[in-house]
């Protein structure tokens, strides 16, 4: 089951409640992406108790094409997240769990020599889906790790010199600890910043783990999405729809500046060493597009660029080691570099 995720660090929850009950929604056929991200609130809600920031994330970044890490303690329903989202998503799904012997070629695929015709075939790894899950990719060295970097940014993977195309709705969720537990490798940087969000996945409330116990109680199944009533809901076409309908969103001069404004913050920031890259101010610019459209929008505001700034940037940044030994969270240092820029009017 998952959990509530703080408001902090997430972006906005508008939506108080998922039903308990009630019939499946049909499979959307509006292309609007508000319509359908109450569509995916409900289909998802059958497997996931709560978590509507996270969802709320997840879609964002599938809609602007993105890659989404998430972070939190073991046992948090991050994996049941992302098979849940494969199923809304009528998507093919893989699952790699990153252990310290992982090698790039378990995840890209290898050449194998076939006696027979005295060639080479390619086997593809389980890289070539549509969404994959990489499992605690924080347990796998820097050199695994890295095997995903061109995926990531170029949705190909290239073997023996021959590049390999993976789609345009390639997705890597990954799932990650708190890097204070034992047998974890911090991500490199260059890594971190191809992912388009970072989301916090926090334990329960009480009020929302009663719920999941329930639904346990009444026999659900988290290895069974079927059975649980999940559906897809968002085909390919369909995604392709709601990601033109995106691109229209209008952004004025004032919110461009007011971007720029606080990615510039971050590399000024006393409490960061490093601010975050221009891929971040890409970054706020579609997801503020996209938050914008999933409230029924067709113009940002600066509300929208601020609620998705600690998710879009958290991770693009590194604190200096005084900051860190005065308690300031990367969710901290994100809030006082953006209280630092005026707000457009």
């Amino acid at each position: 089951m998952s959990m509530p995720a703080n408001a902090s660090g997430q972006v906005r929850q508008l939506d108080d409640h998922v039903s308990e009950q009630g019939t499946m929604p049909p499979v959307a056929t509006q292309s609007d992406a508000a319509g359908l991200r109450a569509a995916l609130h409900e289909t998802m809600g059958r497997a996931v108790v709560g978590q509507l920031q996270v969802i709320d994330g997840l879609y964002i970044a599938v809609l602007c094409g993105g890659h989404v890490l998430l972070e939190g303690v073991p046992g948090t329903a991050k994996t049941l997240m992302a098979r849940t989202l494969a199923a809304a998503l009528d998507a093919r799904f893989t699952r790699i769990q990153f252990t310290p012997d992982l090698l790039p070629s378990d995840i890209v695929g290898t050449s194998v020599y076939r006696p027979d015709s005295g060639t080479f075939e390619f086997r593809e790894g389980p890289i070539f889906t549509d969404t994959m899950l990489a499992d605690e990719i924080n347990r796998a060295p820097a050199k695994t790790q890295s095997a995903l970097l061109e995926a990531m940014e170029e949705r190909q993977v290239t073997s023996d010199g021959v590049s390999r195309p993976l789609g345009d709705r390639f997705l890597v969720v990954a799932t990650q600890n708190p890097v204070e537990y034992e047998g974890t490798y911090p991500l490199p940087e260059a890594q971190l910043d191809r992912f388009f969000f970072k989301l916090e996945v926090n334990v329960p409330e009480p009020a929302t783990e009663v719920v999941m116990l329930r639904r346990v109680d009444s026999g659900f199944n988290a290895h069974d999405l079927v059975a649980a009533g999940v559906t897809a809901i968002i085909d390919a076409a369909t995604l392709a729809k709601v990601r033109a309908e995106v691109a229209t969103v209008r952004v004025s001069d004032e919110v461009l500046g007011y971007i720029s404004a606080i990615v510039t913050a971050t590399r000024t920031s006393p409490d960061l060493s490093l601010g975050a890259s221009p891929r971040g101010s890409i970054a706020l610019l579609l997801a503020g597009k996209a938050m914008a459209a999933i409230q029924g929008r067709d113009y940002v505001v600066p509300d929208d660029v601020k609620d998705v700034c600690i998710p879009a940037l958290r991770h693009r940044m590194i604190r200096r080691p005084e900051a860190e030994i005065q308690g300031v969270s990367e969710v901290a240092a994100v809030q006082r570099a953006v209280g630092r820029v005026p707000v457009p009017r």
